[in-house]
């Protein structure tokens, strides 16, 4: 999946800040796939926050194609734990 940038004129989330996160969600993503431990929550997934795009940065990841995204891991997550 590829994350879309806002309409002109606004600021979406930090671009740095959610691609990091969404390295983690791989990771855990990976650990869940092999059946071991994964070193990120639902919990952790529920109360991410990210920063706007710094200014002169581009505009960042639409905010509710993340948001939406985030959801879908939470759920997996929780899903995963039951």
């Amino acid at each position: 999946m590829q994350l879309c940038r806002p309409g002109w004129g606004k600021k979406g989330y930090a671009t740095v800040e959610v691609d990091a996160f969404l390295g983690r969600a791989v990771e855990a993503l990976t650990a869940l796939a092999l059946r071991r431990e994964p070193q990120l929550s639902a919990d952790e997934v529920q109360h991410v926050r990210f920063r706007t795009q710094p200014f002169g940065r581009g505009r960042g990841y639409d905010e509710d194609q993340v948001d939406a995204l985030l959801d879908r891991l939470e759920q997996t997550f929780r899903s995963s734990a039951a």
